[in-house]
């Protein structure tokens, strides 16, 4: 009884589970789609139970239809309008080199950054947004933030040195973690797509319309995330390999 409750109350455990999921081996595609909807609307972070591979694969598959709807109905046609509005055009020039990074090493490197700690509140909260920092280009502010943050980790981590090993304050912010987990969630995701604006310009100087032309990549953020909560981080690498992969299928076709 007492390993029970040591259980429950350790960290990844703190009374925190992913909505409701099918144990039975077939997929329910409709109840797939109304689960993804309740976990978007309240992020929760919690182990995965394991599911056979006839589940995970038609999880995945169910995930990029969605994504790809995404871009073909809502990214193409405000590209489509961005195109007359702000002139919109790819800082990226689209080579083998290019492709290459875009399809094996940007997935691997930006999912470690923005989705591989979404369960540990130290790194959400304290590491990932120094590494995200990078992205911006500027070592001023990613110096000034590291210093912000590792700061207030240490000062932290000493003043719990003297907090009794059976104090409540221990939980507590682990409990205060779960119960903001949602922001966190939200905040990685929206910061993935951000960080794209960097791919865009505008050739009439209407900048504040670029924000429109990364669709694809925040709702690419969410779908990322809630595949790499249910199935693991390989998963989301899998999955923006493969959107990256159809992206430059697609540049080269059309230029």
């Amino acid at each position: 009884m007492v390993q029970q409750c040591s259980e429950q109350m350790s960290g990844d455990n703190l009374g925190i589970a992913l909505p409701t999921m099918s144990t039975t081996p077939s997929f329910d595609w409709r109840q797939e789609w109304r689960e993804l909807k309740e976990f978007l609307k309240k992020p929760r972070r919690g182990r995965i139970a394991s599911a056979p591979f006839s589940q995970t694969w038609r999880r995945f598959l169910l995930v990029f239809g969605i994504d790809i709807a995404i871009v073909l109905f809502v990214t193409l046609p405000l590209d489509s309008i961005l195109d007359e509005w702000a002139g919109l055009e790819s800082k990226l020039e689209i080579n083998g080199k290019i492709a290459l990074y875009g399809i094996v090493f940007a997935p691997i490197i930006e999912e470690l950054v923005f989705r591989a700690g979404l369960r540990k509140a130290g790194y959400s909260l304290f590491i990932g947004p120094i590494f995200v920092a990078c992205f911006a280009g500027s070592m001023l502010v990613v110096g000034a933030l590291a210093t912000i943050l590792m700061s207030i980790a240490v000062i932290d981590k000493i003043r719990m040195r003297w907090v009794p090993e059976g104090n409540g304050r221990r939980f507590a912010r682990g409990r205060a973690f779960i119960r903001h987990y949602p922001y966190v969630f939200w905040l990685y995701a929206i910061g993935f797509g951000l960080v794209h604006l960097g791919n865009f310009y505008s050739s009439n100087g209407r900048d504040y319309l670029l924000v429109f032309a990364i669709s694809a990549q925040l709702s690419a953020g969410f779908l990322f995330a809630y595949l790499r909560l249910r199935q693991g981080l390989l998963s989301s690498i899998l999955l923006h390999s493969l959107e990256n992969g159809l992206f430059f299928a697609l540049e080269m076709m059309s230029g």
